[in-house]
């Protein structure tokens, strides 16, 4: 499969620059995940809630990052500026976009982990697919988040997508 002209420049600066993959990632403490949905999708929640929740609204997600992060060599404000124009859910590529960014931010948390896994958690979602096992290699995370992932891993591997939970580290 060949990939779109916009993902292949995507992953190319990706690649030449390894300080940008670096700051793909949170302050210690900060990460927050999140996949599926409760009464809507989690992301728009999450949006919601950070208005008016101080402890929420200290955590950062991949948006919120990739919207601080310069783009070398383009002209695009910022990373997630980049992403929404060359990601397109309908087609393979913006799931190898997702995955890989999610991917990188995953290796580059540390300390607490926050999650807001809802329902609808299929293997083939990126939290499950890419975030998991990353996080699971991930060294620099603390036990409490290794113990929540080792349970959602166990409601993937047994087929139960409805996980539902969300934990705030603090």
């Amino acid at each position: 499969m060949a990939l779109q002209p916009g993902t292949r420049a995507l992953l190319s600066i990706l690649q030449a620059h390894p300080a940008l993959r670096w700051q793909i990632r949170a302050a210690p403490d900060r990460t927050l995940l999140y996949s599926g949905s409760f009464f809507k999708p989690i992301w728009r929640e999450i949006s919601e809630l950070k208005r008016s929740n101080p402890q929420l609204a200290s955590k950062e997600t991949l948006p919120d990052v990739l919207a601080r992060l310069p783009v070398p060599g383009t002209t695009y404000p910022n990373l997630l500026a980049f992403v929404q124009d060359v990601e397109d859910p309908w087609q393979p590529d913006g799931y190898i976009v997702w995955r890989t960014l999610s991917g990188i931010f995953a290796s580059n948390a540390q300390g607490k982990v926050s999650f807001q896994i809802g329902s609808g958690v299929e293997a083939t979602k990126v939290f499950a697919a890419t975030e998991l096992s990353v996080l699971l290699r991930n060294p620099h995370v603390d036990a409490v988040t290794k113990d929540l992932l080792a349970y959602f891993q166990r409601c993937i591997e047994s087929r139960q997508p409805n996980v539902n939970l969300g934990f705030i580290a603090g």
